[in-house]
């Protein structure tokens, strides 16, 4: 027999293992980035749907970490953090997933940074959407009175 015909052989075999180990969950990982640098982008997308799936990261060129979270099912889910590029945090909070729309709103306590490391804003999301009392302050940490206030529905309905 050749190795021609022992490989066509056992193709079949291989591939009916493997479709039936990824029916059980499978993923596999993606990483982006040039070969010779660390990958700008790391996670897993499912074997049967190709959703993103644990753990991802997102880097600057430069290497300092841009983004990182969890999905399931290709959505996000649970907390979510994102830096500037020069390493400083750039907000942080919640996302959860809404099935109805096929997306991940923030949603709960989100906290956001300017690049110098001063605290932008404060508040509370309901799906997306600011709502209740929002602090904004100015970069240099002083109270932001223009957009801070009570929110509802995205909307600025008060003073703070």
């Amino acid at each position: 027999m050749s190795a021609t015909s022992r490989v066509g052989a056992a193709a079949p075999v291989a591939l009916a293992a493997l479709a039936l180990w990824c029916a059980s969950g499978c993923t596999r990982e993606v990483r982006v980035g040039l070969l010779d640098e660390e990958p700008r982008v790391q996670g897993h997308r499912s074997g049967t749907s190709d959703a993103e799936v644990g753990a991802w990261t997102w880097n600057y060129p430069n290497g300092v970490l841009r983004e990182r979270g969890q999905y399931v099912d290709g959505l996000r889910v649970g907390t979510w953090t994102q830096w500037w590029s020069n390493g400083e945090k750039r907000s942080e909070g919640e996302r959860r997933p809404d099935s109805a729309t096929k997306t991940s709103p923030r949603h709960g306590p989100w906290t956001y940074w300017y690049a110098n490391g001063v605290i932008e804003a404060r508040g509370v999301h309901d799906r997306g959407r600011r709502s209740g009392v929002w602090e904004y302050s100015i970069d240099d940490g002083s109270l932001d009175g223009d957009r801070s206030g009570l929110y509802h529905d995205d909307a600025r309905i008060a003073d703070g």
